[in-house]
């Protein structure tokens, strides 16, 4: 066996050596056996802390997204808008209809007033003309009766002229009035019109007219505008004021305007003067 060693040992030493070749075992080598390594226990972990939770326990998170109005939305809220406007228009024009139609049934009545009262007044004007002409024949038919008829009609032509304190008095009072309520049939400082404000001006100054524009307006002596002063009275068929003087006058004019001073406007207007 040593000898086929030798060989064997001689024969390799000859040969080409080859890479990675294993060594071949020599005789009488000693093969170790692999020694196994002892296990090494590792501790277990305590009982408690097998049913420990995680370290980190995952959090529960949530995202709210907030999204903006759609274009559906967004239409629809401009269109109840327009409509809630074009509501408010509505609401205010039929407002405003109502109240033109107000004001203007104020202004009828006050004309059917005026109107009444000037048809009146047409009837007591061609009652008065027609006294007057027969005045006037009978007077020319007795001129020739003496001078003291002929005083007679100077008087009945031209009246007296009332004193200024007298005047004076009676504007007072009617501007003492001024700014209450015009009332249609009215004859007290609660409400008048034109004519029960003129009666209560000359009532509490002891005179006592008749009611209405147009027995008031007869129950004086016309004057010429240039004689007429403070108190008299300013007379055109179917209304009737105070004189202030100037282009003045006081009035409860209609229930726009109650009752004022203001300028006597366009009309045919009569100068009166009562006492």
């Amino acid at each position: 066996m040593a000898a086929a060693m030798l060989f064997g040992g001689a024969s390799a030493a000859t040969a080409e050596p080859q890479a990675d070749a294993p060594a071949a075992p020599q005789a009488d080598a000693v093969v170790m056996a692999p020694v196994a390594a002892p296990a090494v226990g590792i501790p277990a972990a305590e009982s408690g802390a097998e049913s420990a939770e995680p370290a980190f326990a995952p959090v529960s998170t949530s995202i709210s997204v907030e999204v903006g109005p759609t274009a559906e939305e967004i239409a629809a809220e401009e269109a109840a808008a327009a409509e809630e406007a074009a509501a408010e228009e509505e609401a205010a024009a039929e407002e405003a209809a109502a109240a033109e139609e107000a004001a203007a049934a104020e202004e009828q009545d006050s004309e059917s007033e005026e109107q009444s009262e000037t048809r009146e007044d047409d009837s007591a004007s061609r009652s008065n003309e027609r006294s007057s002409r027969d005045d006037s024949d009978s007077s020319q038919n007795n001129e020739s009766e003496g001078s003291t008829d002929s005083e007679e009609s100077s008087t009945k032509e031209s009246a007296p002229a009332p004193s200024a304190a007298k005047g004076g008095s009676i504007l007072a009072t009617a501007r003492s009035g001024i700014g209450t309520p015009y009332v249609f049939g009215g004859t007290s400082t609660s409400g008048w019109d034109c004519s029960g404000f003129v009666q209560w001006v000359y009532g509490q100054h002891g005179i006592d007219l008749p009611r209405g524009a147009n027995a008031q307006g007869a129950s004086g002596t016309v004057i010429p505008r240039s004689e007429a002063r403070p108190g008299d009275l300013v007379y055109k068929p179917g209304h009737i004021g105070i004189y202030a003087g100037g282009n003045q006058f006081v009035d409860a004019g209609n229930p726009r305007v109650d009752t004022t001073e203001r300028n006597i406007y366009s009309g045919s207007w009569t100068f009166v003067r009562v006492g």
